[in-house]
């Protein structure tokens, strides 16, 4: 019997879905490209005609993952009345984000990067995508008179590693729920909100 050769995007697709549930199940280090080869039933060949190898395929996925959680921060943004309430929200995201098994992965991923790896450079268009969106939420608070007017990469440095930091340490905790985790965000957040918000 022969095999239907599918189109390059459907096998992608069919690649980066298998891809994820296996490294949900067994982490980045323990997933490799032989369980995906049983999994989407398709050749090694195959595979790596698509996908340079394990590395890549897990940076595919972190993409698509950064892409949605903007595409959340976006929404956010249209239908949150103010600067704080947007940052309120955003925390909230990242820390429901904690639940993610691909989050997860990720952490194990990381301590597997060098100083020199071409992959840090992915991992910083990611970060840099939430960095703006904080940025630009700043700023808008910065010109309605409602968070101090600080420089904004000072005040966008201090949210950002706030919530880096709950996510590290949420990270930790893996016993939590996502509601749990939100509101260990959302709290951190508040907290530096009083410090930058200005009284009326």
């Amino acid at each position: 019997m022969t095999r239907r050769r599918l189109p390059a995007e459907e096998a992608k697709m069919i690649i980066l879905n298998h891809a994820k549930l296996l490294f949900i199940e067994k982490g980045y280090d323990r997933a490799t490209m032989d369980d995906l080869c049983a999994s989407t039933q398709m050749s090694k060949g195959n595979l790596y005609h698509h996908f340079k190898n394990k590395e890549v395929l897990f940076l595919q996925l972190l993409t698509q993952h950064a892409e949605q959680m903007s595409q959340k921060w976006l929404h956010l943004m249209e239908h949150s009345t103010s600067p704080s309430e947007q940052l309120i929200e955003m925390a909230d995201l990242f820390g429901r984000d904690c639940e993610s098994p691909l989050v997860q992965a990720l952490e194990e991923y990381a301590r597997t990067l060098s100083g020199e790896s071409e992959s840090l450079a992915t991992l910083r268009e990611i970060t840099e995508a939430a960095y703006r969106a904080i940025r630009q939420v700043l700023q808008t608070g910065i010109d309605q008179g409602v968070f101090i007017n600080e420089d904004i990469e000072t005040l966008s440095f201090g949210v950002m590693s706030t919530l880096a930091g709950a996510t590290q340490l949420c990270l930790t905790m893996p016993n939590l729920s996502g509601d749990e985790y939100a509101a260990l965000h959302v709290n951190a957040v508040k907290l530096l909100l009083k410090g930058i918000s200005i009284e009326r």
